[in-house]
């Protein structure tokens, strides 16, 4: 019964191991974004407009979780970055503003 319950357990493990896809790029921009905003939003409400986008773009490049999204990192430009600052002055949720970048 022992051996019985353990190949089930295998089988049922390596099934669902299989069918894991890996995170698409449209998803890894969502995480950077909403990781990027959320690490961002002491700042900004510290420094206000202060926070320039070298800062936004440096925070992503250290927020991002893998090599694979950094790419997004630099994508952002001054007008991202000033969408961003006003948007979390307004107290809007990192996911929201994200959407609004279209990011997720």
């Amino acid at each position: 019964m022992f051996v019985r319950t353990a190949v089930v357990l295998l089988l049922v493990a390596s099934t669902a191991y299989t069918f894991v896809a890996p995170p698409s790029q449209a998803t890894l921009a969502c995480i950077t974004c909403v990781a990027t905003v959320k690490g961002l939003e002491p700042k900004v409400l510290a420094e206000g407009d202060a926070v320039a986008e070298k800062e936004v773009a440096a925070l992503c490049m250290k927020e991002a979780p893998t090599p694979a999204a950094e790419k997004d990192c630099e994508q952002y430009g001054d007008e991202e970055a000033a969408i961003i600052i006003d948007l979390i002055k307004k107290d809007v949720p990192p996911k929201t503003i994200c959407q609004e970048l279209k990011k997720c």
